[in-house]
């Protein structure tokens, strides 16, 4: 192999792994006992400004009757990882008849947990319900 191949398949090796760095993470949430057929899919990556794009899918939503008779709606939260840190209520999860839903938000936070309470209203400050979806998010 001459110099000048091994260095654009260098180059090039070198580019697809700044790309695959850069790219869009996808984080499959935990979810818990009280509804247990949920799945959920959050894509995660990089904002032109250094902020978190999160662009979240979940599918086989228990109705929220089930989960918890004084809910009205999913809402989804982000907390940094310091001891100190306050849940950020990112909104509502919207979903369909389907017991699909979706939110797509942004966050300035680079490592935090992402996770889905049932509430009373899409406005709390503060989750009440119980996390039924989750996971761990570390953005480099």
């Amino acid at each position: 192999m001459n110099i000048h191949r091994l260095i654009i398949v260098t180059l090039t090796v070198a580019g697809l792994a700044a790309w695959a760095r850069a790219g869009p993470n996808q984080l499959r949430l935990k979810s818990s006992p009280d509804i247990p057929g949920a799945q959920s899919t959050a894509k995660v990556s990089m904002t032109g400004n250094g902020n978190t794009q999160i662009d979240l899918i979940v599918e086989h939503l228990a109705s929220l009757e089930r989960v918890d008779p004084g809910a009205t709606v999913y809402v989804v939260w982000v907390r940094g990882n310091e001891a100190e840190a306050q849940s950020q209520n990112l909104g509502a999860l919207k979903v369909d008849e389907n017991e699909k839903g979706s939110i797509s938000a942004t966050t300035p936070l680079r490592s935090f947990n992402l996770y889905i309470t049932a509430e009373a209203s899409q406005l709390s400050a503060a989750p009440t319900g119980k996390t039924l979806l989750y996971t761990t998010v570390a953005m480099k």
